[in-house]
């Protein structure tokens, strides 16, 4: 499932809308950091409310002790915190009491931080009563550039939280508006920061164990949601990519990979085509769209995806190259991925 945040210093209804209309089903917002003044921010929390409601985005406000005391609520009363229309709270910091978190459960879809759990905590949480069945995990993101989590024990923690049936989601910097004050990207796994949104993604789900990926920023680009929906709906991987005039018919197509992977490059099962003529034979890099022409027989017309740095071969053709940015992406392609070409100059404009 897709997940995008919105701040009260800069809502953007608009965005949330759209983002809704691609694919987004929940939006995650903090009611305790320091630089979100909620005193006056009131007719905004209601309209955050108001436009998931109408937009069927499940609100899923990140809470600590200190939210009440913003929200002006006193005695940590939960009650109060139902009346304001939220339904699902994620759990930061001073929620620690399993018995607490069973009766929370009665009225809330509750999403647990995933930092402070372990197998103890699993197994203790059973034991006193919580229905794991009803929760979820959510890992921080890390505004502060190098405090970002590593990516091997973060995997390793999540295929422990898997193997309990947990969903989990993990946070991706956006691409279209940082978040205040630092304006760094809120990503969980550090390496990510300065990312691609949609290369973070794939990355999470093919390595990292998650279910769930969700923008920590603002904003992402409408076009940076559609593939990172696009991917986790139907495996479709959206490469931004230059063509040749005469290749440009692939746009915009849905294309086959073979099922059987070669270590080197990736092979599309799009029909081949005799007597294609020799054209730009170049040594290829890594990123490269390659077409055997007419000297590979009846290889002629097959299109190639370079996963690595190749010699030059007189019987292929230079048709393109896949952006710079997206390259990684080619490590995560396997026998059911499908390919969708767009070109570089759409992804960036939207």
């Amino acid at each position: 499932m897709l997940g995008i945040s919105a701040y009260l210093q800069d809502l953007d209804v608009e965005y949330l809308k759209k983002a809704a209309e691609i694919g987004a089903r929940f939006v995650f917002t903090s009611l305790h950091i320091p630089e979100e003044n909620l005193e006056d921010s009131e007719e905004k929390l209601d309209l955050l409310l108001k436009t998931c409601q109408e937009n069927d985005l499940l609100l899923v406000p990140d809470i600590s002790p200190v939210t009440f005391e913003k929200l002006g609520i006193k005695n940590r009363d939960m009650t109060g915190l139902k009346k304001t229309g939220i339904n699902a709270l994620r759990l930061d910091f001073g929620f620690d009491d399993y018995h607490e978190l069973v009766t929370l459960q009665k009225d809330f879809q509750l999403f647990l931080n995933a930092s402070i759990v372990d197998e103890t905590f699993l197994k203790e949480s059973v034991a006193a009563g919580v229905d794991l069945s009803k929760v979820q995990l959510s890992h921080n993101f890390y505004p502060k550039m190098d405090t970002g989590l590593a990516m091997t024990p973060f995997s390793k923690d999540n295929q422990l939280f898997t193997a309990y049936g947990l969903k989990v989601q993990a946070f991706v910097p956006g691409d279209a508006l940082k978040r205040f004050p630092l304006y760094q990207g809120l990503p969980t796994i550090e390496k990510h920061r300065g990312k691609e949104p949609f290369v973070a993604a794939v990355d999470l789900l093919k390595n990292g164990h998650i279910t769930d990926i969700v923008i920590g920023d603002s904003q992402a680009k409408l076009s940076t949601l559609k593939m990172i929906h696009n991917y986790m709906q139907d495996n479709i991987m959206t490469l931004p990519v230059f063509l040749m005039d005469e290749q440009k018919k692939w746009y915009e197509q849905v294309l086959e990979v073979r099922k059987d992977l070669p270590e080197n490059v990736v092979r599309l099962a799009t029909p081949r085509m005799p007597s294609i003529p020799i054209g730009k034979t170049l040594e290829r890099k890594r990123g490269m769209i390659t077409m055997e022409n007419k000297l590979g027989a009846r290889y002629s017309g097959e299109i190639n995806l370079c996963r690595k740095n190749l010699p030059f071969s007189a019987t292929t053709n230079f048709i393109g190259f896949i952006h710079p940015n997206f390259v990684d992406l080619l490590d995560w392609i396997d026998r059911d991925t499908q390919i969708k070409f767009v070109p570089i100059e759409k992804v960036q404009s939207e």
